[in-house]
């Protein structure tokens, strides 16, 4: 009987280690608001309706992570996320998640003192400092989405069948890299693939950093699309050859405020000598006030193209209120305008809306 509870205690010690050593996280946020949409294109009627949306500050999404010690200071790692609607309970439909159960995000991986390598569906390097330095937290009432597409259309933010690697920092200074190899080659099409990467250096409250961005892609694709959630609509792809995006970007954090802004440029080319090259650049400072803050930003951009010359200008402003530190209040207005074709075509669009985001 002894040695039987000793055995006892001592598998009970091991299935504690083993557990202490792995462990799988179920989060998610959650986020839907009520407001008010318009549009217009040209001369066309002005549509205006009143909404229950969902994804207003943020896209609604739930997903797994974890973790496994693997010892020696290297662990085992993987993330399933995927998006839905709050407001009718479908999956996201947004062609920049995929379609997929998990558009969001899907890969495994290890990190280690080398740093870390997944593979799978990842978020390209381009995009990490394009979302650290851009407007209104990065939120949905972020104009630079609608407004970067103008020429170009704007650059793709997940990439599958992809590898990607980030370092370890040293002395404030990091990177990443990552590649979609694309898997979509069939006779007469080239296979799509996307190059990205940036460098940043982060030194208490300043943070500067570049990125680049290089698709190639030959007969278009499926995951450009609209985001109906802010009634905003994507340019459509005219230069799907070769696209290059370049940014620079930085913030500040000053206590009583945040500064953050960037200047992008992109370029495209297809076979028949078709091209165009777009500048742009997007400014925004955030204010709190104990638990509330305010974020204002303003982005503008110019196309210059072989065949039109676009111009895109937007702002916004969200106020939010923290009930916890899990959930929180807002209200926002943003507003864009498009214009396209030497300026004979414009389009209007603008969301004013007030939700709530419970993130867990």
């Amino acid at each position: 009987m002894k040695k039987t509870l000793i055995a006892f205690a001592a598998l009970s010690a091991i299935a504690g280690v083993a557990q202490a050593q792995s462990s799988v996280t179920l989060y998610g946020l959650v986020d839907a608001f009520v407001g008010r949409t318009t549009s217009q294109v040209g001369a066309a009627a002005k549509l205006s309706q009143t909404v229950v949306n969902g994804s207003g500050q943020n896209n609604s999404r739930w997903g797994l992570r974890g973790s496994e010690d693997l010892g020696g200071g290297m662990k085992a790692i993987f993330t399933l996320e995927g998006g839905f609607q709050p407001d009718n309970g479908t999956n996201a439909t947004i062609s920049a998640q995929g379609g997929g159960l998990f558009g969001r995000a899907a890969f495994v991986g290890i990190e280690g003192g080398f740093g870390t390598v997944t593979l799978g569906r990842v978020y390209s390097a381009y995009d990490d400092l394009r979302g650290a330095t851009n407007m209104i937290y990065d939120s949905n009432f972020a104009t630079t989405g609608t407004v970067y597409g103008t020429g170009l259309r704007d650059y793709q933010n997940r990439s599958s069948n992809a590898i990607r690697y980030v370092s370890p920092t040293v002395s404030g200074f990091s990177g990443a890299i990552s590649y979609g190899m694309g898997e979509n080659k069939t006779a007469t099409a080239s296979a799509e693939k996307v190059t990205a990467l940036h460098i940043k250096y982060v030194n208490g409250p300043l943070f500067v950093g570049y990125a680049y961005q290089n698709e190639k892609q030959v007969n278009g694709g499926s995951y450009f699309g609209t985001n109906a959630t802010l009634g905003t609509a994507a340019t459509a792809l005219t230069f799907d050859s070769n696209r290059k995006y370049h940014a620079l970007g930085a913030s500040y954090d000053f206590g009583v405020a945040k500064l953050t802004g960037s200047y992008n440029t992109s370029k495209g080319e297809t076979a028949a000598n078709t091209s165009a090259s777009d500048k742009g650049y997007q400014l925004g400072v955030s204010v709190p006030f104990g638990a509330a803050a305010v974020a204002v930003g303003y982005s503008r951009e110019k196309s210059d193209a072989t065949n039109n010359n676009n111009r895109g200008k937007g702002m916004s402003i969200l106020g939010t209120y923290a009930l916890s530190k899990r959930t929180n209040l807002y209200a926002g207005y943003l507003s864009t305008k498009v214009q396209s074709t030497n300026g004979t075509s414009e389009t209007k669009a603008t969301t004013l809306g007030t939700g709530i985001k419970h993130t867990f």
